[in-house]
């Protein structure tokens, strides 16, 4: 029948009559509209890019404000560079696609699937520049959990447990 009262059945024993069903249309048009607005509101302020970074000090040249980046990456787990010396090991890491002006703030952390935990070096930087920096690891730190000297620390370790260099840098591109 297809009167206002009609039922139709949901499943057995659980049916919506057609005032009730009026609501839950009206319900979900109210619920889409606001989801509209808001998914509307996300993609203004995206587009509007009011993002603010501000660096209070650098060692380098300072930029424009609207220049300011922060720009991220990481030498690769399982595929590092990693050079044997005469008594640590190295790595050199390349930034030059985030075409800073000058040499940005840079934060490091070391990863792996073993043996890093206690690495002396991982966060010291050497040779910064605007394009790149080196870390050179010397081996591990005596700890309570690592108290005896250790293996000497070559490549294999590094290449073996996947080691790579996770890096962040602040800076200026214009």
């Amino acid at each position: 029948s297809s009167g206002i009262n009609a039922e139709w059945p949901l499943r057995p024993g659980i049916s919506i009559s057609k005032s009730s069903n009026i609501t839950v249309v009206a319900s979900f048009l109210l619920i889409y509209m606001i989801l509209l607005r808001l998914f509307a509101l996300v993609a203004l302020l995206a587009s509007s890019r009011q993002i603010s970074l501000n660096i209070v000090s650098l060692n380098g040249a300072r930029g424009a404000e609207p220049c300011a980046t922060i720009c991220s990456g990481t030498t690769g787990k399982g595929t590092s560079p990693w050079e044997g010396l005469s008594k640590d090991i190295g790595i050199s890491v390349d930034m030059s696609a985030c075409q800073f002006i000058s040499t940005p703030i840079i934060t490091t952390a070391l990863e792996g699937n073993g043996y890093h935990t206690y690495m002396v070096g991982t966060t010291s930087i050497h040779e910064a520049a605007k394009d790149g920096f080196k870390i050179y690891l010397s081996g591990w730190a005596r700890t309570a959990h690592r108290p005896e000297e250790g293996t000497p620390l070559g490549v294999d370790y590094a290449e073996g447990y996947s080691w790579n260099i996770n890096w962040m840098a602040t800076g200026f591109t214009c």
